[in-house]
């Protein structure tokens, strides 16, 4: 009896620790350091349509060293809008680890319809879109041709 109850206090024991390093392992999956002249920011990375479409939208704010970085699997031009919105923010175009262009507060278009929100177009195909808090590209000091390294955030 003893033993038995061993075995199921270490298989229980066990479960509990896989979930814990799992759902830590699938978190920092989803987020990356970036590095922007010398600053780091920490950006959660979204990959596919539905993410993208959905973005920062219904939250309430978003961390000075907090992000949201886009990938796309090759150079696209894309178009972004502050639909469901709560908060201004910052945009930046990146290709290949280069900044291609940046749009600075953003605002939110409270009580606008979809189809009248504004569209901010990438100036050239992109790989990569960061947004930052608002004002936050202004004290990170960036530039059209900055270099922006991104890589997997690991513990």
């Amino acid at each position: 009896m003893k033993i038995g109850s061993l075995l199921f206090g270490v298989a229980i024991g066990a479960g509990i620790f896989s979930f814990v390093v799992l759902n830590k392992t699938q978190t920092l999956e989803n987020k990356k350091e970036v590095r922007v002249n010398n600053q780091i920011i920490i950006a959660e990375v979204v990959k596919t349509d539905k993410a993208r479409e959905r973005g920062l939208s219904g939250r309430e704010s978003i961390g000075v060293n907090e992000g949201m970085l886009f990938e796309y699997l090759g150079n696209e031009q894309v178009t972004f809008w502050m639909k469901d919105m709560k908060f201004p923010i910052d945009i930046v175009w990146i290709r290949d680890g280069i900044v291609i262009g940046f749009e600075q507060n953003v605002d939110p278009q409270v009580g606008v319809s979809e189809d009248m929100l504004n569209r901010y177009n990438s100036p050239e195909p992109i790989t990569q879109v960061l947004e930052l808090q608002a004002g936050r590209a202004k004290t990170l000091r960036l530039f059209v041709g900055a270099h922006i390294v991104t890589k997997p955030l690991v513990q």
